[in-house]
């Protein structure tokens, strides 16, 4: 089963808002089998809320985050994802550093979709001003660069199968 990962820094959010479309482009696109979809954050406290405006930007969006709640981002997560989705090349960096097992796994979504600079920025930098434009921001780049996410996820998968006894 593939799984990937997606991690911002509250896990209120962007990534929230990436793992929910993800699993709608999966189901859209017809893509058989199961798939773990997960989102966490590497700044965040568990069982919190999404944030009220990623909750009202995703629903525009026909996604629902009500019943959403964060989760921190540790090793059994990382370990357990094919492939980990960041927002930011801090993100890349702070996990790398403290998890070494994880390069080569962890992608920039912005990267893959060819976002100027790369990343998807935190809106809290900017007190939620224009969320819906992050959340649309956060599902082109899902579409960009979903062969390549799916692609990935399915191939590190299957090699980790191969590696199981």
């Amino acid at each position: 089963m593939p799984s990937i990962l997606f991690v911002c820094t509250a896990n209120q959010f962007r990534s929230p808002i990436a793992a929910a479309y993800f699993m709608h482009k999966l189901s859209e696109e017809g893509i058989p089998g199961t798939w773990l979809v997960e989102s966490a954050g590497t700044w965040t406290s568990p069982g919190l809320k999404a944030h009220t405006k990623a909750v009202a930007s995703a629903a525009k969006l026909g996604l629902d985050l009500k019943l959403f709640r964060t989760r921190e981002v540790d090793a059994a997560l990382l370990s357990a994802a094919d492939l980990i989705v960041v927002m930011e090349l801090g993100h890349k960096e702070a996990l790398e550093a403290e998890f070494p097992a994880v390069r080569g796994r962890v992608v920039l979504l912005g990267r893959l979709a060819n976002v100027p600079g790369d990343e998807i920025p935190d809106l809290a930098r900017d007190n939620f001003n224009q969320p819906d434009v992050t959340a649309r921001m956060v599902c082109a780049s899902i579409d960009k660069g979903f062969a390549e996410l799916v692609n990935l996820s399915e191939r590190r998968s299957k090699n980790q199968r191969a590696l199981r006894p």
